[in-house]
């Protein structure tokens, strides 16, 4: 990403839930130790499925031994445990790894623990090290940056986007097959770009390459990478398998976010629907053919194609009908708690369901995590369905699977019937919901609050062209140190990408969803000064059908753009917010051949590496605030509430090392303690409902082509 210079000059510190401004004077650089940890890390995630590449790598694994340094690990079982496992036998290099297997998963995380618990860095580094040379290369992925992301002292260092990570996940079979003839007809034609040696290969989405049913319209919505790369951070935050003290987790109303991260992922796709005429997300039956199929066009790393489903695709076949009785059995429990009121636990005691907070407990009895008060009678309905869904192939051996997309998490959200199901288990959630009263008028009204007018930019989205860096799709040549550094330059190359920074670069360039800067501006009158938080959504004003929808059949369909807090004076209040500051969105993640380098300058005394630039994994991409729209405009609408403000149990932004790791366990997530997606997230009464605190702004998104908008700009 083009950001990261821009991140670096004005001092911006990437949050969960916002940008803090650094002052230049307080800027902190790294040290040659931090730049020594940033390059050894990056160095590790290079060809992650070749085992001889980096000769110091390779020593560094050689004379390490777990077994050996329990000492230097805070949970000594657990290394043992992970001991155990490995003698034992664990799933071997090249097979394919799914956190949705049971199998894999207990091993991941006996994995996990060996880097969780190692005590210091030299310690998490030999782990890694020799994990990076023993253990399957999904699994070491997926341990390591799980690990890392719950890691407070590893707060600033850098991962590679899993995208450049993994392209197998990302990226169509084609590109990758063209990746690979570059390198084995010897980057024939590869011209040097910003004085590096770069090949650009175009891509484009499954719904270009074949026709299989209307939902792939949206495949550049579904398939792009950012928001998949975000969906797969957002399970690495919250893993369902992780939980209890130790980790935290449920300080961050773990439960409750997981239904409304959902429910919000739903309503933003809804209104990208809506823009290419497809209407509701269709719901599907167990007991009849799934009408979407889903053709995903990747294959893995070892050359397994991913499976393909067919459209009219039948679930309910001999071999599942245990697993679908089963599951619609889980189905009826849930649907049961809601209805009743109360959870039973399994000592007879109950739990009330009745109050709002208690969306906690539904979310994690639904997640089946860890922090779920019964995990023996509730379980976890999305790992079995993704399983029946996917179409995988029925597999013999837990060494041999052939997961679908809907088994992997960097995957899933490529699939249309990954919306469908959601939009299934998020019926719990409204169903919830529904059971509470509505918001009272002072509940949802501001006294001596009125917002008077707002004024929006006109909404302008496009496509633009995007590269992200896939040499990790290829494998090289190896080497060893002492010939690399007596040989030409023509025996270096192709070695090894991104040697010292130098070598070879293969992107793909992909079309990608935009929108032009856009500034909001409201105007609120106030007859004290008080402190208020401000929301801002987006939702459609017309349904499929172009009907008008009513309020409170809408309340499903907005997408929160910006949460924020504001000190109010007496009189009038001009507030003014940039689009490329909504704290909930964050850039495009900055190319490992560019991060590699700015690491290699700064170790080599060129330039300095802001500790402070240290990039959100955990927001939504900023490209895909806006739906696409139409050319000639498409009616939306935002809606403004301006709320008292209501103190979250723990200060915002509470610790350094907890801001640029998202906050992640740390309940410091949150600008106050209402509901998620408070006033939206009760049904509404249309006769208290409009508050002099709110208002509604009726608006068109515009979708221009590249011409237009340099025309303009």
């Amino acid at each position: 990403m083009k950001a990261i210079t821009l991140v670096a000059l004005v001092g911006l510190a990437a949050l969960a839930a916002g940008y803090v401004v650094v002052p230049e004077d307080k800027i902190t650089y790294a040290d040659k130790d931090f730049l020594v940890k940033q390059k050894q890390l990056l160095e590790v995630f290079q060809h992650v499925h070749q085992h001889e590449v980096h000769t110091e790598l390779w020593e560094v694994s050689k004379e390490y031994k777990i077994e050996e340094h329990y000492d230097y690990y805070t949970n000594v079982e657990a290394v043992k445990e992970f001991v155990e496992f490995y003698k034992h036998g664990m799933l071997p290099f090249d097979e394919i790894f799914s956190v949705f297997h049971e199998t894999h998963r207990e091993q991941a995380i006996a994995l996990f623990h060996v880097f969780y618990y190692a005590k210091d860095w030299e310690t998490f580094y030999k782990s890694i090290v020799w994990a990076r040379f023993h253990m399957n290369e999904g699994m070491f992925v997926y341990a390591v940056t799980v690990a890392m992301l719950h890691r407070k002292d590893m707060a600033g260092l850098e991962l590679p986007a899993p995208y450049e990570i993994y392209p197998y996940y990302f990226f169509n079979t084609e590109v990758i097959q063209k990746a690979a003839q570059y390198k084995m007809q010897g980057f024939y034609g590869m011209k040097k770009i910003d004085d590096v040696y770069t090949a650009i290969i175009p891509t484009n989405y499954t719904g270009w390459y074949v026709h299989t049913n209307e939902d792939q319209k949206v495949s550049y919505f579904t398939e792009d990478i950012g928001l998949n790369t975000y969906y797969y951070y957002f399970h690495a935050d919250y893993p369902f398998w992780m939980g209890g003290k130790e980790f935290g987790l449920y300080k961050d109303r773990r439960g409750e976010m997981y239904l409304y991260k959902h429910q919000q992922l739903l309503a933003r796709y809804y209104l990208e629907r809506l823009s290419n005429d497809l209407g509701v997300i269709p719901e599907f039956s167990w007991y009849k053919p799934i009408k979407t199929g889903y053709y995903p066009n990747m294959h893995y790393y070892n050359g397994v194609s991913f499976p393909s489903r067919d459209n009219l695709f039948n679930v309910y076949t001999p071999e599942n009908y245990f697993e679908i009785d089963e599951l619609v059995d889980y189905e009826h429990r849930i649907r049961e708690v809601i209805d009743q009121g109360y959870i039973v636990l399994p000592d007879g005691s109950h739990i009330d369901l009745t109050k709002p907070e208690s969306i906690e407990y539904l979310g994690n009895l639904i997640q089946e995590n860890p922090d779920s008060v019964n995990t023996r009678y509730y379980k976890y309905v999305g790992e079995i369905a993704r399983v029946l869904l996917g179409a995988s192939v029925e597999h013999f051996d837990d060494h041999k699977v052939i997961p679908g997309a809907l088994e992997h998490f960097e995957t899933s959200m490529r699939d249309p019937m990954f919306y469908q199901l959601y939009k299934r288990i998020t019926h719990w959630y409204w169903e919830f919901k529904d059971h509470l009263p509505h918001y009272t008028y002072d509940e949802i009204n501001f006294p001596g609050l009125k917002i008077e007018s707002a004024e929006v930019d006109k909404l302008v989205t496009y496509f633009d062209r995007y590269d992200a860096d896939i040499t990790n799709a290829v494998d090289v040549e190896v080497f060893d140190e002492a010939s690399m550094k007596s040989a030409s330059t023509i025996k270096k190359f192709g070695k090894i990408a991104h040697y010292q920074g130098e070598d070879f670069v293969i992107k793909a360039r992909q079309w990608r969803l935009n929108h032009m800067p856009f500034t909001v501006k409201l105007n609120v009158m106030s007859e004290k000064a008080t402190k208020g938080i401000v929301r801002m959504y987006l939702g459609p004003k017309y349904d499929a059908y172009g009907h008008v929808y009513g309020v409170n059949e809408n309340r499903e369909n907005f997408v929160l753009l910006d949460v924020f807090p504001y000190e109010f004076v007496v009189g009038k209040n001009t507030i003014v917010r940039d689009s490329t500051k909504f704290p909930l969105y964050v850039q495009d993640r900055t190319s490992y051949f560019e991060l590699y380098k700015w690491v290699m300058d700064a170790y080599n005394g060129v330039k300095k590496f802001p500790l402070d630039m240290t990039e959100a994994h955990c927001g939504f991409p900023s490209r895909l605030m806006l739906p696409k729209g139409k050319k000639g405009g498409m009616p939306f609408q935002l809606y403004f509430i301006v709320s008292p403000y209501h103190a979250p149990s723990t200060p915002q932004y509470e610790g350094y090392d907890y801001t640029l790791n998202c906050g992640v366990g740390s309940g410091a997530r949150y600008v106050d303690s209402l509901p998620f997606g408070y006033p939206f997230d009760r049904p509404i009464d249309e006769k208290i409902w409009f508050t002099p605190n709110m208002y509604y702004y009726d608006t068109l998104i515009f979708n221009k082509n590249e011409k237009e908008i340099n025309a303009v700009h």
